[in-house]
């Protein structure tokens, strides 16, 4: 499992924009990265989040199913 640090900027006229910024496989470690950052943050236009990523299964030739 595995944890991405997000930041968010918030503009006026255009869409937000999102980048990872960090990542863990540690969730305590990624409660003290988000900490951090929402500490030194002094822009109110700025947001950070974390994200828990899990990789996609992969679909093999014995899990599908058959067409009748």
């Amino acid at each position: 499992m595995m944890y991405l640090i997000i930041q968010e900027t918030k503009f006026q006229n255009v869409d937000s924009l999102f980048q990872v910024i960090n990542f863990t496989n540690n969730i305590d470690k990624a409660n003290d990265m988000l900490q951090g950052y929402n500490l030194i943050n002094k822009n109110e236009d700025v947001v950070y989040t974390i994200v828990k990523y899990e990789q996609p299964l992969k679909l093999t030739k014995e899990m599908e199913v058959a067409n009748g």
